[in-house]
């Protein structure tokens, strides 16, 4: 058997056999660093997912605020189309407004004047906002005829107001002259008979 002596002083001996020995404060040390690292190598990974993610998420904000405002441009250039038609019939309204309702009055005299009734002035006035005064001379064989007439008038939505200002007979002819005033309404306001 072979013998070999150390020959090494007594302090690096004792330093040999610490570093060699198992120390408890040395490997918790040791766990401890290890932990660090992996925990943060895990942070940095999850961080740089995250951040990824989030990348994502706002490229697809971004696609959708760029698609919502095309759809906002259109639905302006639709608002504006839809504006001008508005205007167009506010103007064709008002055109149809203010026309003297001229076809409308005289079918409402066609449709309720009795065989043996004549017609013979109807004029128009100017507008005013409650309608177009209409004056209406005619004749008629009997004074029932004229209140059929007035009361058909009435009731043919045509008219909003009206009133017989004179009537008298004719001896020679035994006809009824008679006088018509009476307030044709819009075309706008025009009622079908009855329809409220």
């Amino acid at each position: 058997m072979r013998v070999q002596f150390d020959l090494r002083p007594a302090n690096l001996l004792e330093k040999e056999r610490k570093r060699t020995s198992f120390n408890l404060t040395r490997v918790l040390a040791i766990i401890l660093l290890l932990l660090f690292f992996t925990s943060s190598i895990a942070y940095i990974g999850v961080m740089t997912w995250n951040m990824l993610s989030m990348q994502a998420d706002i490229e697809d904000k971004r696609n959708e605020v760029e698609s919502m405002e095309g759809e906002k441009m259109a639905l302006d250039a639709e608002i504006q189309r839809l504006r001008a038609q508005e205007a167009v019939y506010a103007n064709t309204l008002k055109i149809m407004q203010d026309d003297l309702p001229t076809l409308e009055v005289l079918n409402a005299f066609e449709e309720h004047m009795d065989y043996g009734m004549g017609l013979n002035s109807l004029r128009f006035g100017n507008p005013v906002a409650g309608g177009t005064p209409v004056a209406v001379d005619a004749t008629a064989a009997t004074e029932e005829q004229i209140i059929r007439l007035y009361d058909g008038l009435m009731s043919s939505g045509v008219f909003s107001a009206g009133a017989m200002s004179n009537s008298r007979r004719d001896d020679r002819t035994g006809r009824v002259s008679f006088t018509l005033n009476l307030t044709a309404l819009p075309i706008g306001q025009i009622k079908s008979p009855g329809v409220q």
